[in-house]
């Protein structure tokens, strides 16, 4: 209510005022969150949205997540704040050490999960996920905009348990499992299905054959629309990507798709709804007139083989590339004695309905500018800065994948 004197108060402000305050302030400055909270009583609303909207619970060894769901199924007012749940290892660890990892069941992470009834985001970082104790009830999947699942350590069975309680949006897999001897030999996972409309798996995971062989059973047709393994080198154990995308990929619309086999680039055919391609040269912006060859050697392959096979009414491609390998070569003009690059500009002519080039630099050196990389940019790829179509972004592919945000086109598609 206003103020009868016709001064204006803290009440009189709009709720959107306040929000923005507390996203300013962040989630790291909850103390500022607080004294916020006792400034008007009108605030105390908006100010438990930002303390409570992110639940980051770290655990030892020797600890349990028990407390915690007693704690949401006793305080329902307070969990109906959360959006994220993070679960965690106290002793996160790189690599990762199963013998530091907090065990929880798959029942006890499904309890906590319904005990938070507006979810978005969950994340399980380095647990020790065991079977559950009793039978689960699948036939009410759990919605989620985003898990991301990071070397938690787990059976095959009990990881795909836990993952088709759910139906996710997007989701982040990068999973350790304790039975990969069984990499050489079949895998059986049953009835389990995996509803998920987006998925990165992680490119440097272990075991990617024993992953992709789960994958293959659990994945049903004309699901996914986004596919993430940028994988950085052709492996030898050859995980069966292009096998896994003939049988799920005619509704894939965005893909970061590296070879894991000379012959991969032939999928691409079979991808009719493909729209947005990601891919990842190996090969850095800038480079000295010495390491010209072998650098331009690499871009072949994405040249001759992969842009051929693209579809020619692409709407977006994105190169994840380097500035420069070393801070030395920063200082070098850009042209066709130092661009590995050079002329590629002309292959993407095929591309006549491409409305946007984006050029990732997730690494820049602290002398170059956003500007200077911008013009760089645009002196190697001439045409698509002069239709507007280049824009130049520093995101790093990991922290990219893992912004759900960028996944929010797929629901209008």
């Amino acid at each position: 209510m206003a103020d009868p004197t016709g001064k204006l108060t803290i009440r009189d402000l709009p709720p959107e005022i306040f929000h923005n305050i507390l996203n300013e302030l962040g989630c790291h400055d909850r103390d500022a969150i607080s004294v916020c909270a006792l400034v008007c009583r009108d605030w105390l609303e908006i100010s438990r949205e930002h303390l409570f909207s992110e639940l980051h619970v770290p655990r030892g060894l020797d600890e349990s997540f028990d407390d915690l769901a007693n704690f949401l199924e006793t305080h329902p007012i307070l969990a109906g704040y959360v959006r994220t749940l993070s679960l965690e290892s106290l002793l996160f660890s790189i690599p990762p050490n199963c013998g530091l990892m907090p065990l929880i069941d798959v029942g006890l992470i499904c309890r906590l999960v319904r005990a938070v009834p507006h979810i978005h985001g969950l994340r399980l970082r380095q647990l020790n996920i065991a079977p559950s104790p009793v039978e689960l009830d699948t036939t009410h999947k759990i919605m989620l905009e985003h898990l991301e699942y990071e070397k938690s350590f787990s059976s095959i069975a009990t990881t795909f348990a836990l993952l088709s309680a759910f139906r996710m949006e997007h989701l982040d897999f990068d999973p350790l499992f304790e039975d990969e001897e069984c990499a050489e030999t079949e895998v059986s996972l049953g009835n389990k299905t995996l509803d998920v409309v987006s998925l990165c798996v992680n490119p440097f995971m272990m075991y990617p054959l024993l992953a992709f062989k789960a994958l293959q059973q659990v994945v049903p047709p004309n699901t996914l629309k986004s596919f993430r393994f940028p994988s950085p080198m052709i492996s030898p154990n050859k995980p069966p990507v292009a096998k896994f995308l003939t049988d799920v990929g005619q509704n894939i619309i965005d893909i970061d798709l590296c070879p894991t086999a000379k012959d991969d680039h032939l999928i691409l055919p079979g991808l009719p709804s493909l729209q947005v391609f990601r891919y990842h040269p190996w090969v850095p912006l800038l480079a000295p007139p010495t390491d010209l060859p072998s650098q331009q050697a690499q871009v072949v392959p994405f040249r001759d083989s992969w842009i051929p096979h693209l579809p020619s009414d692409l709407e977006e491609l994105v190169l994840y590339i380097k500035y420069v390998d070393t801070d030395s070569a920063a200082d070098l003009t850009p042209g066709a004695d130092t661009v590995p690059l050079w002329g590629l500009d002309a292959a993407l002519a095929r591309f006549r309905r491409l409305k946007k080039l984006t050029i990732c630099f997730p690494d820049v050196p602290s002398c170059v500018t956003l500007e200077r990389a911008v013009a760089a940019a645009a002196v190697c790829f001439p045409k698509a800065h002069a239709k507007g179509i280049l824009d130049v972004s520093l995101r790093s592919w990991a922290l990219e994948c893992r912004d759900s945000d960028i996944y929010g086109y797929l629901r209008d598609c």
